[in-house]
């Protein structure tokens, strides 16, 4: 079932965050927020803020945030359907459906399956060129001379090939 971004949006514009946590977590009003004990984990002091001019919520003690869909996912347990069909219901709106037909659905899933297909050959071959970086001499000398650590070349990725420094390819 696919949801049009727009009725999405619409839906959040009618939706009164506030209303909708206050489902299941006592708030007052404090300032321009409401506050109370945050029901993503155990606290003695509010820390939990509900914005209803920014239609968000946010725990300053666990971190966590989001909108009313996201907090009807994460609290009530529902997936993203779910959430949206019962705040649709709470606004009086129908949840349009977007029409996708059969041959749609298979160019769909057939374009995720090359994406994932591409993926894979672009993660091997990162990893070889990493592996190869590993075991070039030449390659670790020219990296380091360039003030790069064994750390950043992990942690951005960074590997070398045989061609960069002149070395011919074993046959």
């Amino acid at each position: 079932m696919a949801i049009p971004q727009t009725f999405i949006q619409e839906l959040l514009d009618r939706t009164d965050v506030v209303e909708v946590v206050g489902r299941y977590v006592t708030l007052k009003k404090g300032g321009a927020n409401y506050m109370g004990l945050c029901p993503f984990h155990g606290e003695k002091s509010p820390s939990f803020s509900v914005s209803p001019t920014k239609q968000f919520f946010h725990c300053f003690g666990c971190g966590k945030n989001g909108n009313a869909i996201g907090f009807l996912m994460d609290h009530a347990g529902m997936n993203f359907v779910e959430a949206v069909k019962d705040l649709a219901q709470n606004a009086g709106m129908q949840v349009p459906e977007e029409d996708v037909s059969p041959q749609d659905r298979e160019r769909a899933a057939q374009a995720r399956q090359k994406q994932t297909t591409l993926t894979e050959v672009l993660e091997k071959a990162g990893e070889a060129y990493r592996k190869h970086l590993k075991s070039s001499p030449q390659a670790i000398t020219y990296l380091k001379n360039r003030g790069l650590s064994g750390e950043i070349a992990r942690q951005f990725g960074l590997g070398a090939c045989s061609r960069m420094f002149g070395v011919p390819r074993p046959v």
